[in-house]
């Protein structure tokens, strides 16, 4: 299933050209990536709103060529940017481990609680 895609055109000053080209070295990104996430931004700013509300720290690592190029491809396909594809998968694994606490934390508690009653049922019938 191939996304249907349209071009924009547009001429800005120079030092802000500057700018951007830095950014999109500095984050991986493509030209058509960072303007579809930065019109995405615009037009949905929910995600924007989040980051104006929080301190933003960065992460930066290394992947294999051929890691960084399935990753391409799966961003493109997804019309994601690695900014949201890397943030989502984090949010998911901490859910995911969060869940597993929370379900690991009642089981101990349950056990807890079944071996404290085994030991009152033991006690009554001492008595």
């Amino acid at each position: 299933m191939t996304v249907e895609k349209k071009g924009i055109t547009v001429k800005v000053d120079a030092e802000l050209h500057a700018e951007v080209r830095q950014y999109l070295e500095e984050n991986g990104l493509t030209m058509a990536e960072f303007v579809a996430k930065s019109l995405r931004d615009e037009l949905h700013p929910k995600f924007a709103e989040e980051k104006s509300m929080e301190n933003m720290r960065t992460l930066a690592f290394q992947v294999p060529e051929e890691l960084f190029r399935k990753i391409k491809d799966y961003l493109q396909r997804n019309n994601l940017t690695q900014k949201e594809f890397v943030i989502g998968l984090i949010e998911n694994e901490i859910e995911r481990d969060l869940a597993q606490r929370q379900a690991e934390g009642e089981i101990a508690e349950n056990l807890e609680r079944s071996e404290f009653e085994g030991d009152d049922m033991g006690m009554s019938m001492r008595m």
